[in-house]
């Protein structure tokens, strides 16, 4: 059977929801977003009693923080930009349980994507696998409209390939491509504990004086980047860069501070 995210069968999430039971969910992705998790646990996390969650390398990046934001908030509309702490929260009270297990596959991109069920019950046809090119976002699963062309098959335990793709995802977790450590500054860390931090810095609360500057350095960054060539501009920066207090400043607060010096120049 073929799913897709534009005919009248089924999509991905609503197979899901309707057809997963009791007992094992295995998914690989290449990335995910905090909408398309969240809605996820919603629907299996009360049925199933173990999840393995393979990834791709996907935080790989000078610039971590900025870069997973941007990966796991797909739908980056106000309404969702708003309701995109909660679910955070709510993603990561799913990652802290003990049932689920996350691996990446570091350092390399995971282009497989594949949905594995395993049922509890010995009617083999509740066994279900889907395989395409949907990865866990709202749109590769079809719980957002999106111009993205998306197709998946399915196939249930019924069929020979099921037995295939679940000795491939045991083999895949079980390899040495697949770590449940990352590496960080050289230095290897659990990777589920590094993904949870990384979820939970989209919750920070921050103070209006740190909005303000960040708000302050949006407005005025290209101005920033003219004033440059201004010899006055560049004597008080290279002032300010050599201060103790500016060099405790998180990045975005320096370029809030910047911004202010730019805006009097």
């Amino acid at each position: 059977m073929i799913l897709d995210n534009k005919n009248t069968n089924l999509n991905v999430h609503e197979w899901i929801a309707k057809y997963t039971k009791e007992e094992k969910f295995s998914l690989v992705t290449g990335y995910f977003t905090i909408g398309a998790l969240a809605y996820l646990s919603h629907k299996i996390n009360e049925k199933i009693k173990a999840v393995n969650f393979v990834l791709g390398d996907i935080v790989h990046t000078e610039n971590i923080k900025v870069r997973t934001i941007d990966l796991l908030n797909d739908n980056i509309a106000i309404e969702a930009a708003l309701k995109l702490s909660s679910l955070a929260q709510e993603v990561v009270s799913f990652l802290k349980q003990e049932k689920v297990k996350v691996k990446t596959l570091e350092p390399n991109f995971c282009h497989a994507k594949a949905y594995i069920f395993e049922s509890a019950s010995q009617e083999v046809p509740e066994h279900y696998y889907i395989m395409g090119i949907s990865n866990l976002t709202e749109a590769g699963i079809g719980f957002k409209k999106t111009h993205n062309v998306e197709l998946n098959i399915i196939g249930q335990g019924t069929q020979s390939d099921y037995n295939e793709i679940k000795d491939w995802f045991e083999s895949l977790w079980s390899s040495e491509k697949a770590h449940d450590k990352k590496t960080v500054d050289g230095e290897k860390i659990d990777f589920k504990e590094y993904l949870i931090k990384e979820i939970e810095t989209i919750f920070v609360q921050y103070t209006p004086r740190e909005l303000y500057y960040k708000v302050l350095f949006e407005l005025f960054d290209e101005q920033i980047i003219t004033n440059k060539e201004d010899p006055n501009f560049n004597r008080q920066i290279g002032g300010l860069e050599n201060t103790v207090t500016y060099n405790t400043l998180y990045e975005f607060q320096q370029k809030g501070a910047l911004s202010l010096i730019s805006f009097r120049v």
